[in-house]
């Protein structure tokens, strides 16, 4: 990352380090370590939006051709886990998961991958793989984040008691974003939160029909779904309202229930992997997990998988548009997580 057209004093650092074998040491150190890669999906429209959410299809493909370069090797979540068991694990092995089942990681990610034959992981939520529309909080952040305050300096939308609110400033678009959440919160069913979404477009210039219609926050659909299955990716467990409490109730089993019926409908295959939507999770929930089967479940948080790591709290390395090549070469390295340790082990001990 450039910042005023010079190096920040991050970059300096992990420069230095890796020009000093640093890098190299680390790989070395961490070899038996499982790095777990964590996606999302392609950005389609113009500019960019979504940092962790979404990356540029070039990125990735650069990504993939990183990997290759480097020498990482690729290989199943479930060969990666039998074999950190029985320690037959290559050095340095990889695993690439891609979260929610975006339209673009079917369109675009998919055909990266299958050039390398890289295989992949995909975490499915299911309510919009069936009900084709707008992941609606998604594209509200969106819309919320595509206002020209120039041209609409307040949001109003009366019909849902929402505004009038000024959202000149970032400050200001983010309360107004917590109101638009309160109100689609509010909302009974999914068909209303999207009348909903078209009316403050509506309102402030946007088009809701052009986003819908151009799949920018649709997930696969079932048939997609289907394809990306025989073609050997893994479709595994993200609950089916990408949600594991509703309304302040543990609604886990009933999520993972729904979700594994959809799945072995559209694939033929029983899941046993999981991802926690939005990486939330407790150990109180893993009672759940072992009863319905579960063999892993990744998180949000950032690291690699060793020989301590819980099989119900694997890390992974949160990949994105924001990420220098030179920041994910450390992170594949070990070398940010060998910094992630010394750190931990220093205020243990303070």
């Amino acid at each position: 990352m450039l910042v005023d057209g010079s190096w920040d004093l991050k970059h300096l650092i992990l420069a230095l380090a890796k020009s000093t074998g640093l890098f190299a040491l680390s790989r070395l150190v961490t070899a038996n370590q499982v790095r777990i890669l964590a996606y999302h999906g392609i950005w389609m429209g113009t500019g960019h939006f979504g940092n962790f959410l979404y990356m540029s299809a070039c990125k990735f493909q650069r990504r993939m051709e990183l990997l290759e370069e480097l020498d990482y090797p690729v290989i199943t979540l479930t060969d990666a886990l039998a074999k950190r068991c029985s320690g037959e694990l290559p050095r340095g092995a990889t695993v690439i998961t891609i979260d929610d089942g975006w339209q673009s990681t079917y369109e675009h990610m998919l055909p990266i991958l299958q050039t390398r034959n890289y295989p992949a992981t995909v975490y499915l939520t299911t309510y919009y793989c069936f009900n084709q529309a707008p992941v609606v909080d998604v594209a509200l952040q969106y819309c919320i984040h595509q206002i020209d305050p120039t041209r609409h300096p307040f949001i109003h939308v009366p019909e849902y008691d929402l505004g009038p609110l000024p959202i000149g400033t970032r400050t200001e678009k983010d309360r107004v974003l917590g109101a638009a959440s309160a109100v689609l919160a509010r909302l009974d069913n999914d068909s209303a939160r999207q009348l909903f979404l078209r009316s403050l477009c509506q309102q402030t210039g946007l088009d809701y029909d052009f986003m819908a219609a151009n799949r920018l926050f649709h997930l696969m659909t079932p048939m997609e779904v289907k394809k990306i299955s025989e073609s050997g990716v893994a479709v595994e467990l993200h609950t089916h309202h990408h949600r594991i409490t509703h309304k302040g109730v543990d609604c886990l089993d009933a999520e993972l229930t729904i979700n594994s019926e959809r799945i072995q409908a559209i694939t033929g295959r029983f899941p046993s992997h999981f991802c926690y939507p939005s990486g939330r999770y407790s150990p109180e929930v893993w009672p759940t997990l072992s009863e319905a089967g579960i063999a892993s479940a990744t998180t949000t948080d950032i690291g690699l998988v060793n020989s301590h790591s819980d099989k119900y709290a694997l890390p992974r390395i949160l990949d994105g548009q924001n990420i220098s090549e030179l920041e994910f070469e450390a992170e594949m390295s070990g070398f940010l997580e060998l910094i992630r340790q010394a750190r931990q082990l220093f205020r243990l001990r303070a």
